[in-house]
């Protein structure tokens, strides 16, 4: 069976662009729609006391794929909330600076600028050079931009303009060493390259399920920022 009649899109549709919103699976859709029937059928149970159960399952699951305890997974309705979350949660202020690429993606590039006007901090949009050549010189063009009032490093994983990925890995390797907070906007990763949220190690990721994992509309998650370390070097 082609793989076309396993979606419900549109026949004289070449549906390419999953980087917006993926389309469902019909085996998705279908317990999709039974969920919506469950809470349905009885609402204020469903949401007062089965909910949290059934989250937590889902939590597990999702945690197992991207290697990350279910405890420190939470789920959003998408990336760019999880970024105005944890950006709007943040003592940044006079003196303080975020960097950030030229690469970002534009809702969460403004929720930045909005928030360096509001709250006083600087704002930086450090050049990656196109086309990019290795890991480590991405790293280091990022890295130009780094000063000592640098806070927070913000990132994407996988660009929504150019579709390059970054090594962030590296960067928050480098950055935790430094006592630098990373912020790494993952949108269009899960689904469509392994994920090991250990391995990248970043304080703070969010990535959405319904892009490339083909996850209904408003599924996404975030890992939490861990709580302040008093015998560490950061500052938050």
């Amino acid at each position: 069976m082609s793989l076309r009649n396993h979606f419900l899109l549109d026949p004289n549709v070449v549906f390419l662009n999953h980087g917006s919103f993926g389309a469902c699976p019909r085996p998705v859709f279908e317990v999709y729609q039974q969920w919506q029937r469950q809470l349905e059928h009885q609402p204020v149970q469903f949401l007062m006391t089965r909910v949290f159960d059934e989250l937590r399952v889902a939590r597990e699951v999702l945690g197992r794929y991207v290697n990350c305890s279910a405890d420190d997974l939470a789920f959003v309705t998408n990336a760019t909330s999880a970024v105005n979350l944890v950006a709007r949660s943040l003592p940044l202020g006079a003196g303080d600076e975020v960097l950030a690429t030229d690469l970002e993606y534009g809702a969460c590039d403004h929720t930045w600028q909005f928030l360096s006007q509001k709250q006083g901090f600087t704002y930086v949009r450090q050049h990656i050079p196109l086309p990019a050549t290795t890991a480590e010189a991405i790293v280091a063009a990022l890295w130009a931009g780094v000063t000592p009032r640098t806070k927070v490093i913000f990132v994407s994983h996988i660009t929504s303009a150019t579709a390059l990925t970054l090594p962030v890995e590296l960067i928050c390797q480098r950055a935790q060493a430094a006592g630098i907070l990373t912020v790494v906007d993952g949108a269009h990763a899960v689904g469509q390259i392994p994920l090991d949220m250990a391995a990248i190690n970043a304080d703070f990721y969010t990535s959405n399920c319904h892009k490339w994992l083909c996850a209904p509309k408003g599924s996404a998650f975030y890992t939490p920022i861990p709580a302040p370390n008093t015998s560490s070097n950061h500052w938050w």
